[in-house]
C-alpha cells in the first residue's frame, strides 16, 4: 500500500526536491565559473608562452634564411680552394722538379800583342782574363705550395627556451571537489527524505 502523505509533507517535499535542483543548478554554475578561470589561465600561459618564444623564433629565422646558408655557401667555397691546393700538391709530388738554367763564371786569358805567327795562334803572353758568364741547365725543386685556411666555423644555432606544460591539475582538483561537495549534499537530502518517510509509515502503523 502506498504511503499517504499530508499536504504538509507533501510541500516539504517538493521543497526539498526544488532544493535539489537548486544544487545542481548551483553546481553547474560553479563548473562552468571553474571553466571559464581554467580557459583564462590557459590564454594567459599561452601569451607567455609566444612572447617567450618570440625571439628564439626569430633568431631561428636569421640562422635558418641567412646565417646557416651563408655558411653553406663558405664551406663550399673553402672545399674549392681546398681541392685546389691538393691538385696542385699532387702534380708538383708527381713532377718535383723543372728544368732551370743556371750560370757559372768563366775565365778567359787575354793575350798581349805579338807579331808573326804566335800572334796569330793565340800563343802570346797572357796579359790579363775576361771573365764572362756561361750557362748550364739543371733540374731545380719545385717549392710545395702551403695552405693554411681554416675551415669556416658553424655558426652557433639558437637554443629554445625551456617552457613548462601548463597544468591543469589545480582546476581538475577544484572541479573534483564542486563533485564530492554535491554528491554530498545530495546524500545528506536523499537520506533525510528517506528518513522523513519511515518516520511517516511507523506513525501511520502505529495508528492502525
Amino acid at each position: 500500500m502506498a504511503t499517504a502523505f499530508s499536504p504538509t509533507e507533501r510541500m516539504r517535499l517538493a521543497r526539498k526536491t526544488s532544493s535539489i535542483d537548486q544544487l545542481s543548478k548551483q553546481f553547474r554554475q560553479q563548473v562552468a565559473a571553474l571553466t571559464g578561470e581554467q580557459e583564462k589561465a590557459f590564454s594567459t600561459y599561452q601569451a607567455g608562452v609566444t612572447e617567450k618564444m618570440a625571439p628564439f623564433e626569430s633568431a631561428l629565422a636569421q640562422y635558418q634564411k641567412t646565417d646557416y646558408p651563408a655558411y653553406e655557401a663558405a664551406t663550399e667555397a673553402y672545399k674549392g680552394r681546398l681541392k685546389a691546393y691538393e691538385a696542385q700538391l699532387a702534380e708538383i709530388r708527381a713532377n718535383p722538379t723543372v728544368k732551370a738554367i743556371g750560370y757559372t763564371e768563366e775565365r778567359v786569358p787575354k793575350y798581349g800583342p805579338v807579331g808573326g805567327f804566335l800572334s796569330k795562334v793565340g800563343l802570346g803572353k797572357i796579359v790579363g782574363y775576361d771573365v764572362r758568364q756561361v750557362p748550364y741547365e739543371y733540374d731545380e725543386p719545385r717549392p710545395l705550395p702551403t695552405f693554411s685556411e681554416a675551415a669556416p666555423a658553424a655558426p652557433a644555432a639558437p637554443t629554445r627556451p625551456t617552457i613548462a606544460a601548463f597544468s591543469d591539475e589545480p582546476f581538475q582538483a577544484r572541479r573534483a571537489e564542486l563533485e564530492q561537495g554535491l554528491q554530498r549534499e545530495l546524500g545528506e537530502r536523499r537520506s533525510a527524505r528517506l528518513a522523513a518517510v519511515s518516520r511517516r509509515s511507523r506513525s501511520m502503523l502505529a495508528g492502525a
